[in-house]
């Protein structure tokens, strides 16, 4: 009965942390797909209607939640205070995000605002473009490595039922 009781808990606990591992590849493809939204959001506004980065910003904000509404309103809170680059990389420090993609958003968002009308389009329009392809990956990665993590963990945690019994 005791074997049967470990073998649960530790099953239990096999398929928690595949869930878990899941849980980060699902986190990962919803911020980097908000972060695409904005930038939508952003070449939409700037292009068309002539708003300003701050409106643009507050606007998703106010129709948006989760975690890159809250990073976004940090660094919102950082550009209004103080332009040090430290500070706005730190706005972005996720712990779904690879360092490739912290190191990414921490250069979009330092470098947003500094150009002039059409460098700043031709920067969103070729950041969109590099977005979109990440955003596939991550899509990929999330349906078959989060799958994979989450399948793994039950059947890790069935193989030591089975053992322990």
């Amino acid at each position: 009965m005791l074997k049967l009781a470990i073998g649960g808990i530790l099953c239990f606990i096999s398929a928690y942390l595949g869930i878990i591992g899941k849980s980060y590849y699902d986190k990962r493809y919803r911020y980097l797909s908000d972060f695409n939204d904005f930038l939508l959001l952003l070449i939409d506004g700037i292009s068309y209607a002539k708003d300003r980065l701050p409106e643009i910003t507050k606007k998703y904000i106010a129709s948006s939640k989760g975690e890159f509404s809250r990073n976004l309103n940090n660094y919102i809170v950082v550009i209004e205070s103080t332009q040090e680059k430290e500070k706005i990389s730190k706005c972005f420090d996720s712990k779904y995000l690879k360092k490739i993609d912290k190191a990414y958003l921490s250069e979009f968002f330092t470098a947003l605002g500094k150009f002039d009308y059409d460098t700043q389009l031709s920067r969103l329009n070729l950041c969109k473009a590099e977005m979109e392809k990440t955003l596939i990956k991550a899509e990929k990665d999330c349906k078959s490595t989060g799958n994979l993590l989450s399948k793994l963990g039950l059947l890790l945690g069935i193989a030591i039922m089975i053992i322990l019994a």
